[in-house]
């Protein structure tokens, strides 16, 4: 979470990257961002929020607000990005307004299907964070017929990282545990996953071998479009070397997990 101080206050940055054409915030009436950039494949879109989630209520409120951009804009694959913008001559920048999280509650929200949730996690108010996760879940099911627990956990960690890791563990597990009870379909379509028989009726061994590489291959995707993007410059230290523990921070990934996965780029000529 960046946090800044300007000439009146302190605030920070909600801040998300979205695969769209730059306008759908229009549709829900949200205040002007204070930077929006485009790129080839979509947009970075930001806002500076006044003042800073240090109780546990305001983190709360915080992190509804982000669950609901992820749900309102789920078709649009956005990620919360935990960096400051880059500001150059390709971003509009507009600092004259900051804003109160309050003027985002035309965001959409989940209001139904409380039985759901409440057979899921035994709670009885509508959890946003829990269902930004599930939605979350039903595209990877989707994507590749199964989920890789693990996946879950880096979602939640990576977009929800102010709640407590035992907080977010325990709705990850939820979910995947209510899904792989019900074989990996989507109870409101029936959709069955599109593995062949033998895949479906795999060992848990080899399901778990195919969750190992499914997991290597997401984060070494995710660490290559990391140091190959336009913010690669700010993982480099002065001598040229990359920033191992920035790296690990920001991606949420341990230091021999990163090192592991750039010493093997490297071999293949990739960064």
């Amino acid at each position: 979470m960046q946090v800044y101080q300007n000439q009146k206050e302190i605030t920070t940055w909600l801040y998300f990257y979205l695969k769209g054409a730059g306008s759908e915030f229009l549709d829900y009436k949200l205040p002007f961002p204070n930077v929006l950039k485009h790129i080839n494949s979509g947009y970075f879109i930001g806002w500076q929020i006044n003042g800073y989630p240090g109780t546990q209520e305001a983190r709360e409120y915080f992190n509804d607000i982000i669950a609901r951009f992820l749900i309102t804009f789920k078709d649009y694959y956005p990620e919360k990005l935990d960096f400051k913008p880059e500001l150059n001559k390709y971003t509009h920048i507009d600092f004259k307004n900051s804003y109160e999280l309050k003027q985002f509650q035309n965001l959409d929200s989940i209001e139904t299907h409380k039985h759901i949730q409440k057979r899921a996690e035994n709670i009885n108010t509508i959890d946003q964070t829990f269902w930004a996760i599930k939605y979350y879940t039903e595209e990877l099911i989707r994507e590749m017929g199964f989920v890789p627990y693990e996946m879950l956990e880096e979602f939640a960690y990576r977009h929800f990282y102010h709640k407590e890791k035992s907080t977010l563990r325990a709705k990850c597990r939820s979910i995947w545990n209510w899904y792989d009870k019900r074989d990996w379909t989507i109870p409101q379509t029936r959709e069955r996953k599109t593995q062949s028989e033998e895949e479906l009726f795999m060992t848990r061994s080899e399901r778990a071998k195919k969750n190992s590489a499914m997991i290597k291959d997401q984060k070494r995707k995710i660490i290559l479009n990391t140091l190959t993007g336009m913010f690669a410059n700010e993982y480099r230290r002065k001598n040229g070397a990359w920033n191992i523990s920035k790296l690990s921070r920001d991606l949420k990934m341990s230091d021999n997990t990163i090192r592991k996965h750039l010493k093997e780029m490297q071999e293949e000529g990739l960064i």
